[in-house]
């Protein structure tokens, strides 16, 4: 299960759920997501391709951070408090714009269903690049929506901003994500179609 795309949303949604019931605040939704985290490393069956899971072990530096504060601060009021679903989708973004500099994230969910060959290509680290890229900017949106919810207080605006928008800019993210995948695999099939290099030998033999 930890090797699945959608698995990787899960402790950030987990810190959400749990801290929007108000039950114990940061703190144990900070511990109910560092929890969700370490089930999908465990879980995770990948390491014959030679990627790190950046995602998920981001997580679990990230809650494992915002649920030794949330012990330390047990406040009901305060940053933490008030706005600890924005700090952690905004910690999903810089896990994902980090990334960036090394191994881009989403290339643990990739790799398995591209020839090894094919690794270290152009083409295959620049869908990788958007990818992440796509994900990063959703989540620094997220980010800023809960951001809104927090500063305005009201119920309504607290169940638009936490809840819709979030889910809007995750299903316009996922989206785009097929895209830019379908892209790939059909410029990947194009390049290996023996049909294209047969055509390509008819050109040049027809131009002597």
């Amino acid at each position: 299960m930890g090797d699945e795309p959608y698995a990787a949303l899960l402790p950030w949604t987990v810190f959400a759920v749990v801290d929007h019931a108000h039950g114990g605040g940061p703190l144990w939704a900070g511990l109910g997501a560092l929890i969700t985290a370490i089930a999908l490393l465990v879980t995770s069956s990948r390491a014959e391709t030679g990627s790190r899971n950046v995602m998920i072990v981001g997580a679990i530096g990230l809650f494992g951070a915002l649920t030794v504060a949330g012990a330390l601060h047990r406040s009901g009021s305060g940053f933490l408090a008030d706005d600890g679903r924005a700090l952690s989708a905004a910690g999903f973004a810089c896990i994902a714009f980090g990334s960036l500099a090394f191994t881009p994230a989403i290339e643990h969910y990739t790799r398995p269903h591209v020839r090894s060959s094919r690794w270290d290509d152009h083409d295959f680290r620049r869908v990788n690049v958007l990818i992440t890229l796509i994900w990063g900017v959703t989540f620094a949106g997220i980010a800023v929506a809960h951001l809104v919810a927090a500063s305005m207080d009201n119920a309504g605006a607290s169940t638009v901003f936490d809840w819709v928008v979030p889910i809007a800019l995750a299903a316009v993210a996922a989206h785009r994500s097929r895209v830019c995948w379908d892209d790939f695999n059909d410029d990947e099939l194009f390049q290996a179609d023996p049909m294209r290099d047969l055509a390509l030998d008819w050109d040049e033999s027809g131009s002597d």
